[in-house]
């Protein structure tokens, strides 16, 4: 997770839907540096990103000393589970607010050639099969992102 700062913990008793979990806050961080930061997440066991201020995900509380998280998603989580949490998302632009996500994007499909990582140049003694090679690879790349945007919760 990219977050200006993130903690784990292992839950000490189950966490109903509504409920809450306290933790701590990552070193060198505090209300002030966290309180109003966008794009925090949680991970529960294998189960997630739930995103802070999105229905039925998650939402944060920085209070005074620590911070409490608000779990939203409809299911209990289990005694034993390990929580990844992650504050204060920001990318080159700014904060990134993940209650603004864009509409998923079909895969594209790529039917002839053979995706490799390299474009060749198709140069004067133009094929087909290097034409629909360079294609497929693209396409091949470009479903690789598209997969790694869902995975990482940036599509609804």
């Amino acid at each position: 997770m990219g977050a200006i700062a993130n903690t784990s913990t292992t839950l000490a008793s189950a966490v109903a839907d509504d409920g809450t979990v306290v933790v701590a806050y990552p070193a060198g961080q505090t209300q002030a540096t966290l309180n109003g930061s966008t794009g925090g997440q949680v991970m529960v066991g294998q189960d997630g990103p739930y995103l802070d201020g999105v229905a039925d995900n998650i939402d944060l509380t920085f209070g005074a000393s620590n911070i409490t998280i608000t779990n939203r998603t409809g299911a209990a989580w289990a005694v034993g589970t390990e929580i990844t949490a992650s504050f204060g998302d920001a990318d080159i632009d700014g904060s990134y607010n993940p209650a603004i996500r864009v509409a998923p994007v079909a895969e594209l499909t790529a039917e002839t050639g053979t995706a490799s990582d390299t474009i060749a140049d198709v140069g004067a003694s133009f094929t087909q099969a290097t034409l629909n090679n360079n294609f497929k690879s693209l396409a091949d790349k470009v479903n690789a992102i598209i997969d790694v945007l869902d995975d990482g919760g940036f599509t609804r």
